[in-house]
C-alpha cells in the first residue's frame, strides 16, 4: 500500500525563519554503537547552531567518539490533534566543535542574548568568566552541512491500493 499526504518541504526562507523563531531542538548523537538524543535550548545566527554543554556526562562521552551530529528542531500549536494536525520541523546535520576562541565564544553569547531577545550585555558576566578560561568554555557550536525541512497544515493523508 502506498500513501500520499499534504506534507510539504519547507524552502530555504522558511527553514531560516524557523531556526530563528524556535528555542528549543533535540541534539542527536551516535557514539559507534548506541545513539542518544536529548533536548536543549539553542541559539542561531544564520551560520551555526550554537548550545551550552558541561563538560561532564553523557552527550560529553558521546561527542568525544564522535562529532556528527544531527539537531532537530519542531514545532506544533497547542491545539494539536485530531481535527487539526500542522507541524513543521527542521533537520540539520552536521559537525559540532567547543568554542574555545574568544571570538567564538564572544559570537555564541551576542547571538545568545540576540535569539532569546535579551539586551546586550546580559550574558556580560559569564563572558567574563569563560574568557579567563576559554579552554573550558561551556559554548559549542555545530556547523550545519545539509538541512531540510517539511511542515504541514491541516494533514491529510490517502492511501493507494497497488495493484
Amino acid at each position: 500500500m502506498k500513501t500520499r499526504s499534504n506534507v510539504r518541504k519547507l524552502s530555504p526562507d522558511e527553514i531560516e525563519e524557523f531556526l530563528r523563531s524556535q528555542k528549543v531542538g533535540t541534539l542527536s548523537m551516535n557514539d559507534g554503537e548506541k545513539s542518544y538524543a536529548v533536548p536543549l535550548a539553542y541559539f542561531y545566527d544564520g551560520e551555526q547552531i550554537y548550545l551550552t554543554i558541561g563538560g561532564e556526562g553523557r552527550k560529553m562521552a558521546y561527542i568525544k567518539k564522535n562529532q556528527n551530529v544531527c539537531f532537530v528542531v519542531c514545532w506544533i500549536p497547542p491545539d494539536f490533534g485530531l481535527k487539526k494536525m500542522t507541524w513543521k520541523s527542521v533537520v540539520c546535520d552536521g559537525v559540532i566543535a567547543q568554542l574555545t576562541d574568544p571570538e567564538g565564544i564572544t559570537r555564541a553569547v551576542r547571538t545568545g542574548e540576540k535569539h532569546l531577545k535579551m539586551p546586550e550585555g546580559t550574558w556580560d558576566k559569564m563572558l567574563e568568566m569563560t574568557l579567563k578560561k576559554p579552554e573550558a568554555s561551556n559554548f559549542w557550536g555545530i556547523t550545519i552541512s545539509q538541512r531540510g525541512g517539511q511542515g504541514v497544515e491541516d494533514f491529510k493523508e490517502e492511501f493507494i491500493e497497488e495493484s
